[in-house]
């Protein structure tokens, strides 16, 4: 990979506006997971991690600032809508219908130029992350059903729409000027990015599809919660996490080699999910005497 122009540089990654966001969460994640799951540590600051970190069955404290988890909905509405704008921003420079990369004015990202880059990597993630965010308004709309005594916190509410927000611009922030760099061609990353997307996706609608059958067909009722079974619930307890994870797996596979920033995206989402999966796996175990202990948390046969 050809050097960097114009930016700091902090591990061999660029410092951008969205990096440093990425990288601040990032280790306050790494911190949340320590206090809440190694130290168990029950003090005013352990309380904190968790009232930031939980949510939704998990949440062990509530109050006046918390916003129903249905709100989840909003997120999708604006990613769905801002990728979708980003998404034509990206096509409409890769084919020279325009030059106003109004993405770098927004995010102040500078030309970085990398000789081994290509158009068409940066497409295919930006359709990916697109269409994953159709598919979670889909799913928030037409197959999940909210209990109304699940929460979220107000900072989740708000980091929600900040992080579906920066994911365009960490993607494109190496690659600039996008109109010159040269189009490519498939490759076999692309291939294989294309299938782990496809199967990760399989499995994060699918699972929603579980949770909701509980309320829809079976004995759980709308406000309370039961043990999920079938799919990969037989090795893990919150198998949309380990789906999630793999989706930003499949879209690094393929921008890897031209986007290191890529590597913070998934980072955080591994990170992430391990303090959210936790709390639930500990959470079923709490609730439920008889939990099938041979469950992982979100990783199958791992963690």
């Amino acid at each position: 990979m050809s050097d960097l122009k114009n930016y700091s540089n902090m591990f061999g990654i660029p410092v951008t506006i969205p990096n440093v966001i990425w990288m601040a969460i990032t280790v306050l994640l790494v911190i949340s997971y320590l206090f809440n799951y190694v130290i168990d540590n029950d003090g005013t600051l352990g309380k904190a991690f968790k009232y930031f970190i939980q949510y939704g069955k998990a949440k062990s404290s509530t109050n006046a600032f918390d916003l129903p988890k249905r709100f989840f909905t909003h997120y999708y509405v604006l990613a769905t809508l801002w990728n979708s704008a980003c998404l034509l921003n990206v096509f409409s420079l890769c084919y020279g219908f325009t030059s106003n990369n109004w993405l770098t004015s927004v995010f102040r990202l500078r030309e970085t130029t990398n000789l081994n880059g290509d158009q068409i990597s940066i497409m295919l993630v930006m359709v990916m992350i697109t269409i994953h965010s159709m598919k979670r308004l889909y799913e928030c709309l037409a197959v999940s059903v909210f209990s109304s005594k699940a929460k979220i916190n107000i900072v989740q509410y708000i980091w929600g729409f900040v992080y579906y927000i920066i994911l365009a611009p960490t993607l494109i922030s190496e690659s600039l000027p996008l109109g010159e760099l040269p189009f490519g061609s498939i490759q076999p990353c692309h291939v294989i990015g294309i299938l782990v997307f496809v199967a990760a996706s399989y499995i994060h609608h699918h699972t929603h599809i579980i949770f909701a059958d509980m309320r829809k067909k079976g004995k759980v009722k709308q406000d309370s919660h039961g043990v999920p079974q079938g799919g990969m619930f037989s090795f893990v307890s919150c198998p949309h996490y380990f789906a999630e994870v793999l989706i930003y797996v499949a879209t690094l596979i393929i921008v890897s080699a031209q986007c290191r920033s890529w590597w913070l995206v998934l980072v955080y989402n591994l990170i992430a999910h391990a303090n959210m999966g936790m709390g639930a796996h500990l959470w079923y175990k709490r609730t439920f005497p008889a939990y099938p202990t041979e469950r992982k948390v979100f990783v199958p046969f791992v963690f």
